[in-house]
């Protein structure tokens, strides 16, 4: 894996484009979130540490940072397994099907960063 910055010019715009599918289904459950049902407050910080994590990880990944991608990657998880077995027991079958995509988008992000960086 690459540390320290991209020495291949292509590389950002690839891991972009990579991106672009989580990013639309995190922006879909956004939006569910705010129309669909009242998010308690314990949630709300869980959602914040979640969206703290994961622009620590993007951070990470665009400037070539692998172990520090690594750590944010893992507290994400930790973070997000804790807000689907504590807070999303009952939620909506769709906002379960928009949760199952979005985490399917985010490891289609990890290969390609792997796979870009692993070159």
């Amino acid at each position: 894996m690459m540390t320290g910055g991209s020495k291949e010019p292509m590389r950002n715009v690839w891991l972009g484009i990579a991106l672009v599918p989580y990013l639309a289904l995190a922006g879909v459950d956004f939006w569910m979130h705010e129309r669909g049902r009242r998010v308690p407050r314990v949630e709300q910080w869980v959602h914040a540490g979640l969206a703290l994590t994961m622009a620590a990880f993007l951070a990470a990944v665009f400037t070539g940072r692998a172990p520090l991608a690594l750590a944010a990657l893992a507290v994400f998880v930790t973070l997000l397994a804790w807000d689907e077995l504590w807070f999303h027991k009952s939620i909506a079958a769709s906002e379960r099907r928009v949760h199952a995509m979005s985490w399917a988008a985010l490891g289609g992000f990890v290969a390609a960063w792997w796979f870009v960086d692993a070159r």
